[in-house]
Parts: C-alpha cells; sequence; structure tokens
C-alpha cells in the first residue's frame, strides 16, 4: 500500500474522508486526492480483477486502465452514488471485454488470495451453502477440480460468487455493479451455487469413473 497513517506518498492525509469526498477534491483540482482513492483500493480492486482473468500481468493492465478511465471520468460521477460500485463496475466491464476480446476462459486461483492474504476458499462457501453433506465433504478433496469447475460456468454466474464471496460486496453494492435489481443477485447466486454443486459431483463422479476402469 501507498499509505502511512492515512498519509499518501505526496503527504496528502484522507483520514475520515470518503471515498466521494476525495473524489470531489480531486475534481476540484486536488492531485493528492485521487492518490488516495488509488491506494485505497490497490489491494482490493486488483485482486477482483485478478480473480477475473486469471493473469497477473493483464489483471495489472485492467487495473491501471480502470483507474485512467475513473481519471478521465470523474466529472461524470454522480455525487449522490457511492463510489466502490462504480469502480467495481468500470473494472468488471474492462474484464469482460478483455475475456471477449481474448475468446477465452480462464481458470481463477482459488485456494489464496493475492499478496498473501488467505480470506477462505469457495470450498468453505459451497461446504456452508450446500444441502448435502455428502457433496461438501467432496469438496475438500480436489482444489484443482473446483477451479476447474467455477471457470466452466456461465461469466454471470462465476462473477456473482467472485464478487460475493471474494470481494465481500454486499447483495445491494452487487446490485449497483451490475445494473440488476436486488431480488436478481440473491436469485442469481443462488443459482450460481446449485451450478457449482452439480457441475462439481458431476466432474468427480466422471474422474472417479475413470479411476475404476484404469485399475480393472
Amino acid at each position: 500500500m501507498n499509505q502511512t497513517d492515512g498519509q499518501n506518498v505526496n503527504g496528502f492525509s484522507d483520514t475520515g474522508i470518503s471515498d466521494e469526498r476525495l473524489l470531489a477534491k480531486f475534481i476540484e483540482g486536488d492531485q493528492g486526492a485521487f492518490a488516495s482513492i488509488v491506494a485505497r483500493y490497490e489491494r482490493e480492486l486488483y485482486a477482483f480483477i485478478l480473480r477475473y482473468v486469471g493473469e497477473m500481468a493483464t489483471a495489472e493492465d485492467l487495473f491501471q486502465e480502470t483507474f485512467i478511465q475513473l481519471h478521465r471520468s470523474a466529472t461524470s460521477f454522480d455525487p449522490d452514488r457511492r463510489l466502490k460500485p462504480w469502480l467495481y463496475t468500470i473494472a468488471a466491464n474492462k474484464a469482460r471485454d478483455f475475456l471477449r476480446a481474448s475468446n477465452r476462459r480462464t481458470t481463477q486461483r482459488l485456494d489464496a488470495s493475492p499478496n498473501g492474504e488467505d480470506s477462505g476458499s469457495l470450498i468453505d462457501l459451497v461446504a456452508a451453502t450446500t444441502p448435502e453433506a455428502s457433496a461438501a465433504a467432496m469438496l475438500t478433496e480436489d482444489v484443482m477440480c473446483v477451479r476447474e469447475v467455477l471457470s466452466g460456468m456461465a461469466p454471470i454466474h462465476r462473477e456473482a460468487i467472485i464478487m460475493s464471496f471474494y470481494q465481500r460486496l454486499s447483495y445491494k453494492e452487487i446490485a449497483e455493479v451490475l445494473g440488476i435489481p436486488l431480488g436478481t443477485v440473491k436469485s442469481r447466486l443462488h443459482i450460481a451455487l446449485q451450478n457449482f454443486a452439480r457441475l462439481y459431483d458431476s466432474r468427480v463422479g466422471k474422474k472417479q469413473g475413470d479411476a475404476g476402469n484404469a485399475g480393472q
């Protein structure tokens, strides 16, 4: 991080100042305020993009592009909104555009977060929300399979899980980022978890069948 005791590298103190006020100060000409916004979100937003696209170099580029767009579009920001969902909207759009352009799916690292900060895993999430104890137990056995299943899911379901579990965004924040009703967020996440459990069970069953045939 670039901040120490509420100060960024330019000596600007942002302690107790909201994201929205920082952006307003930047629009008024305070470059230190913009640097503080970047410093606040450099880990969080980079981690989100990295899990979305699966490549460190690409995530770094998209992170920079996100803040370049914020820099250019700051004056169009609605001051009655919160800045955080808007930042995530920009970042998510950048990630989607990249994946569409590259025409490929990615595999996210699901068992640990970037920068060495372990925040849990999708294994924990599904074990806590999947009703069948047997399915939850199987999820602890093959992390690679978990990665493969998530990377093969529909983008709208993959991003719902990433935003909700890893980024800890509230349902309301996810609704703002994706531009969908609150109820749709809840139902989409519910469906995403159900699909994950179904795809995982199918993949594990196939692997067990292949192993059994190989042993004959």
